[in-house]
């Protein structure tokens, strides 16, 4: 998706106190219900590994499988890519599942624990 395409989003994740940036090599995976973007996930190029980037579903959206979809369909794009290394920020919501899935916690810094993960 383009960041144009999930712009509707964006109120809710800056409410969410989080903050949302699209640079030229950030690619978009965006959830919709009906026509609605209801949650989104990105992930940043960088010319040795790849940054898991905003992580979001709407509260009213939460429990229901979207969050663990979006991150499933990025993993699998970054696996076509020619990188060994993702590397993420997590918040205490999203800690969970990136250690569910093999990300390695490598510091911490008050509220958000640094992951990476060899591929």
């Amino acid at each position: 998706m383009t960041f144009h395409e999930i712009s509707p989003i964006v109120p809710y994740v800056l409410r969410g106190n989080m903050r949302i940036r699209n640079t030229e090599n950030t690619i978009w995976f965006g959830a919709k219900y009906g026509e609605e973007i209801v949650g989104i996930v990105s992930c940043v190029i960088k010319e040795t590994f790849v940054y898991y980037n905003t992580d979001f579903v709407r509260k009213e959206f939460r429990g229901k499988g979207i969050y663990k979809r979006l991150f499933e369909e990025r993993d699998k794009y970054v696996e076509t890519l020619n990188k060994n290394l993702i590397k993420a920020k997590c918040t205490p919501y999203s800690l969970r599942l990136y250690l569910k899935n093999d990300f390695v916690a490598t510091g911490k810094r008050k509220s958000i624990t640094y992951v990476e993960k060899r591929i």
